[in-house]
């Protein structure tokens, strides 16, 4: 490998519906979604630590749900400032989306009077001021009912994205409270933000009956989650999974088998240190070795990083899950090792899941809060070296 475009595992952008760069897993939120939605259960709720890859499981769960639902993914903080998101603005963000698939993917044929509402939403979205013959929530439930009625499969599901970026606020609930008010026909799966999946509101989110699913930080104690992110980090790279692969030898021209074995080694330990420090959390595994390879770039021109570079790519995660840091939260996370969380306050143990710093894992059966590695090495004077 002669060049290496790190630019290309993009770790802060999730893949769409049907993106070849996807990488199935065992499993996995998105089919556990789908199974649920299939099963009829709705609502869902989805929730998780930053960066652990949920955007990506909505679009799968979308795609597994079209043979048998109108699957729409609406993503909202695609288009909208969540900070400002009006209940209103999400309706008519949902028309259009779901108008759109109706009409452009589906090729359903649609009343002429919806046809022209849809490109009366369209303008308003953009800023032109028009003037509508009906509220957004009753424009909302009409388009949905006749796609539902007009569709080969019957019944919509939308699910929606951005919703965890909405700060906690009465403005919040609002939103919430909107999509509850839809017909029930129609079946939701609702990516929230943590402050909603914990506390006294955690009881009913949008209806009664709704299911949580947690989408988890990988266990990249075992090799199949370690194998997981080598298939992953070999797709954005549209390189060959053997180049990743602690079993395998890949020789070059010029170079003798020995050299060929060294340079694999290195690779395969670089590789593994990341998947390691990343603490099962795909953008934190992508985003590792994305700026390790930004340093090789830097210092020696070189396509490849060596593990300096990854100490370097450590230290600034580090840091960053340091900033994060406020009084008292030190303390907390140590005690709150190995438990459920049940004794940590609620708004401290919100944003440290939010964040990542505690990842919760299966054990036993048990749900228990860990440390993330980078997290852990943030709270000693010392820092992480790989």
């Amino acid at each position: 490998m002669t060049t290496i475009d790190w630019k290309a595992l993009k770790p802060h952008v999730p893949l769409g519906p049907g993106d070849a760069q996807f990488v199935e897993r065992t499993g996995s939120a998105g089919d556990e979604i789908a199974r649920w939605i299939l099963a009829d259960r709705s609502p869902l709720l989805v929730g998780g630590p930053a960066g652990v890859g949920k955007s990506t499981e909505l679009a799968r769960a979308a795609e597994l749900l079209q043979p048998d639902r109108v699957a729409c993914l609406v993503q909202l903080d695609r288009f909208e400032s969540m900070r400002r998101l009006t209940p209103d603005r999400m309706r008519l963000r949902i028309v259009q989306k779901v108008g759109y698939l109706a009409q452009a993917i589906l090729r359903l044929p649609l009343s002429e009077s919806l046809r022209k509402a849809l490109s009366t939403v369209n303008d308003d979205l953009q800023g032109v001021d028009v003037t509508h013959d009906t509220t957004p929530a009753m424009l909302l439930n009409l388009t949905l009912t006749e796609i539902a009625r007009l569709s080969r499969q019957g019944r919509v599901t939308l699910l929606i994205d951005g919703l965890e970026k909405v700060p906690q606020s009465p403005e919040s609930l609002d939103l919430f409270e909107a999509l509850a008010s839809m017909r029930e026909e129609v079946e939701l799966v609702v990516i929230i933000p943590w402050h909603a999946a914990f506390g006294p509101q955690a009881e009913t989110v949008i209806r009664s009956g709704e299911r949580f699913v947690v989408a988890r930080a990988l266990d990249v104690d075992g090799e199949p989650g370690r194998a997981f992110l080598r298939k992953v980090l070999a797709q954005r790279l549209q390189s060959n999974e053997e180049e990743f692969d602690p079993n395998t030898v890949v020789g070059a021209i010029g170079m003798s088998l020995d050299e060929a074995r060294a340079r694999a080694a290195a690779r395969r330990d670089l590789v593994n240190d990341a998947i390691r420090w990343s603490g099962g959390l795909l953008r934190v595994f992508l985003q590792l070795l994305a700026d390790a390879g930004s340093y090789a770039k830097l210092r020696r021109s070189d396509p490849w990083p060596i593990v300096e570079d990854l100490n370097d790519a450590c230290a600034d995660q580090v840091d960053s899950f340091r900033r994060l840091l406020l009084p008292g939260d030190v303390d907390a996370i140590r005690s709150a090792a190995g438990t459920s969380g049940s004794e940590l306050d609620l708004e401290r143990k919100i944003r440290l899941m939010a964040h990542g710093i505690l990842l919760e894992r299966l054990r036993g059966g048990a749900r228990l809060l860990d440390i993330h590695p980078l997290a852990q090495a943030a709270l000693s004077a010392g820092g992480a070296r790989a």
